[in-house]
């Protein structure tokens, strides 16, 4: 008997660790979350209001992201752009200099277990979207995505991770994640640069600068395995696409 409650004790344990992790990734890369802000205004004044599917609940919209653009005068809606797909979530919105606004959208993470056969995931994808009308989107590589930064020269940066048990029953760990660099050229967009960050939890990216750098990219991560930290990682990314890593401990 001693035997047998050690598996019933450890397999709520196994769960658990499952479902910590899945909702850490939910936070991270695409669920809203208290204070995330879904609000972005435009040069002009305009109002850029993301609403998620849990705020979506009723009519023909139900589950969709929605992207709304009010008049900062009158606060009425001068139009709106509905996803198709149902049950994604959005970043907040990043607005670009000719009013082009850029959001991800990323997987919601609400499928069985790791162990499960039938669990799959889709994508997150980089969308661009003008006066109410879907420029272009591009897939990512994975199914979470940071919200995306706008950078010098007209880029848009963006960091996703991908999930999965390390082994049948799990528990989960961030197997991969990478930065992008992509060019809005109008009605599609162009990659620039992709980097490998490796086994980590990473952040959104943040352009700054340095001394001898007028531009660089930061990017942290957290290092995950058996749903055990490795350690703080700061990923400096230069203007010729060079990585850095410095170990922060």
């Amino acid at each position: 008997m001693r035997r047998w409650h050690n598996v019933i004790f450890l397999f709520p344990a196994l769960l658990m660790g499952a479902a910590s992790q899945a909702v850490s990734a939910q936070g991270m890369m695409g669920r809203p979350v208290v204070g995330e802000e879904t609000v972005a205004t435009g040069a002009d004044g305009t109002i850029y209001v993301v609403a998620s599917p849990a705020q979506r609940r009723m009519g023909l919209e139900f589950g969709r992201v929605a992207l709304f653009a009010l008049d900062p005068a009158t606060f009425r809606i001068r139009w709106r752009y509905v996803l198709e797909e149902e049950d994604l979530f959005a970043s907040r919105p990043v607005v670009g200099a000719d009013g082009t606004v850029y959001l991800t959208v990323s997987e919601t993470m609400e499928f069985g277990p790791p162990w499960d056969p039938s669990t799959s995931w889709r994508n997150a994808r980089l969308l661009a979207v003008r006066e109410g009308t879907l420029k272009w989107a591009y897939e990512l590589d994975a199914p979470f995505a940071s919200p995306p930064v706008l950078g010098p020269e007209g880029m848009i940066f963006v960091t996703t991770s991908a999930v999965g048990p390390v082994s049948m029953p799990g528990p989960w760990t961030f197997a991969r994640s990478s930065f992008l660099a992509l060019e809005d050229r109008g009605t599609s967009s162009t990659v620039r640069a992709r980097l490998d960050l490796g086994p980590y939890a990473v952040s959104a990216p943040v352009v700054g600068t340095l001394p001898a750098a007028s531009w660089v990219v930061f990017v942290t991560g957290e290092g995950t395995g058996m749903g055990m930290s490795q350690g703080t990682v700061l990923f400096i990314i230069g203007s010729d696409f060079r990585l850095t890593r410095v170990i922060v401990r």
